[in-house]
């Protein structure tokens, strides 16, 4: 939030000071990017709070010089992110499906996840070369997303070695009756794909382990995330 709120430029006139309160809901090492949505949600209100003269794309250009996936948290939505993750490219509202988040309570640092690869990150080179994921749009959308998601998170299997509940949780959701389960970005949060309020209500009702926190969502469409995070 202070890398967020020092990368905006200064109003012209008036008060250009700030008092911030950050209430976390969001579990922090979980791989839910948790801390970019707080680097968005805070360039929103400054820019609100200062009247910077400041359009969309300007602001969209300044989160991606703060992390790879704060753009995303700017828009919302189902999204494609592709590049280093700030080329976000919207989809069709993915809707009537729920989503169960378990965290089993580990902190995991990004850093830390991908010294365990032993690979250097991809260059731009590599990442120009890289098969992109089309949806062809031409039959159900979320069928598309859950192949996707059994394919796998490559980050997963190192992460299980820094915490081995991740894959207990993974099997936990697939037996419960999820659709497709996987690790959140680099971990140490597991989602599952639930189709109908039913199947994710008898997953509700398995117990978990003490120390999980889980975390009941469902899909927000582009317009309403915009709408209450103000940045329209």
């Amino acid at each position: 939030m202070w890398r967020a709120a020092t990368s905006l430029p200064l109003p012209d006139r008036g008060p250009c000071g700030a008092r911030i309160r950050l209430v976390k809901r969001i579990p922090i090492g979980a791989g839910l990017g948790g801390g970019s949505s707080d680097a968005a949600a805070t360039l929103v209100g400054m820019r609100r709070l200062w009247g910077l003269n400041l359009s969309d794309p300007d602001l969209l250009s300044i989160a991606a010089s703060i992390g790879s996936d704060v753009p995303f948290f700017l828009t919302g939505g189902t999204a494609l992110l592709t590049g280093t993750g700030i080329e976000v490219e919207t989809l069709p509202d993915l809707a009537g499906y729920d989503l169960l988040v378990v965290f089993p309570g580990v902190e995991i640092p990004t850093a830390k996840v991908y010294a365990c690869t032993g690979t250097a990150l991809t260059s731009a080179l590599k990442i120009s070369s890289m098969a992109r994921f089309y949806p062809t749009l031409a039959g159900n959308l979320g069928e598309e997303v859950e192949t996707w998601v059994r394919v796998g998170n490559d980050l997963e299997s190192h992460a299980r070695s820094l915490c081995p509940a991740i894959g207990e949780i993974r099997d936990r959701l697939l037996a419960a009756g999820a659709a497709a389960a996987a690790m959140t970005g680099s971990g140490s949060a597991v989602f599952g794909i639930f189709r109908g309020t039913g199947a994710i209500r008898r997953a509700l009702a398995e117990p978990m382990p003490d120390g999980h926190v889980v975390l009941r969502c469902s899909p927000l469409s582009r317009q309403e995330h915009r709408r209450r995070v103000g940045f329209d």
